[in-house]
């Protein structure tokens, strides 16, 4: 299973920052449809949830191979400081679940305030 780092590249996301939305996309030979799902990422800090999405509630399916991570203003954007570990979990619509990727968020510390 992979492991999706957050943020991508050399960026990186400060408490009270925007975060930018994220685009999954899944080839189209991938037997995979995102059709009737539901996808649900939860993250924590250490064994403390800090943040629980939703298809509908923080995550939007675009079509049946593309899903986002939809941006958190900077006003939503209450993340603690730290490494939030978690995962991306989607249920099809017969009810296989399937986890397909850990997911790690890094949070560091905001001095502008």
């Amino acid at each position: 299973m992979a492991t999706i780092n957050i943020p991508i590249g050399n960026n990186i996301i400060k408490r009270g920052d925007t975060i930018q939305e994220i685009l999954f996309s899944f080839d189209a030979l991938d037997d995979i449809d995102l059709t009737g799902a539901t996808i649900r990422m939860d993250l924590y800090l250490s064994v403390s949830k800090v943040l629980s999405l939703t298809s509908g509630n923080g995550i939007t399916i675009i079509d049946d191979k593309s899903f986002k991570i939809d941006k958190i203003d900077y006003a939503d954007n209450t993340l603690p400081v730290g490494t939030l570990k978690g995962d991306l979990e989607i249920t099809n619509s017969v009810g296989d679940r399937l986890t397909y990727v850990d997911i790690v968020y890094t949070i560091t510390n905001d001095y502008t305030k």
